[in-house]
């Protein structure tokens, strides 16, 4: 029996590199760091989700700028443009993309090629209105 593969920290898994039976289109961890971070206001031709393990932050995604925390779940649709607004301790998580659909485009799109050079990500103090940690399995819409 083939060994089940196991992926470093510095492994992102997409086209070339997932196994074949693999479910999704890519995967992988991203970090914003509290200073120096960058990111790029971009969208998918996919789903994609994330899982924030850890910081706080504040999020775009299709217009609308939410709070994220540790724990929480952001999903993004294929088209909805998302992006770090600014970050309160250093996020880190993981992310997987649904698979590519039949005439679609792996990878960041955007709505302006300026856009894919990324911008900085302002750090910020915590904001007043940032919601309190959370645990009731609700789901929860931010607010900004």
């Amino acid at each position: 029996m083939d060994p089940v593969p196991i992926y470093t920290p510095s492994d992102w898994l997409h086209d070339a590199t997932r196994p074949p039976a693999a479910p999704f289109g890519s995967a992988g961890r991203f970090a914003v760091p509290l200073h120096g971070g960058r990111f790029d206001r971009h969208f998918h031709d996919t789903a994609e989700l994330w899982f924030v393990a850890e910081g706080r932050a504040k999020i775009l995604v299709d217009g609308a700028e939410r709070y994220v925390q540790s724990g929480d779940i952001v999903l993004t649709l294929a088209g909805d443009e998302h992006d770090f607004i600014e970050v309160y301790e250093t996020v880190r998580g993981f992310f997987a993309e649904s698979p590519v659909p039949p005439g679609g485009r792996g990878g960041h799109r955007h709505t302006d090629p300026g856009l894919a050079a990324g911008h900085d990500v302002p750090t910020r103090p915590l904001p007043g209105d940032f919601p309190a940690r959370h645990g009731d399995g609700a789901a929860r819409k931010g607010t900004a």
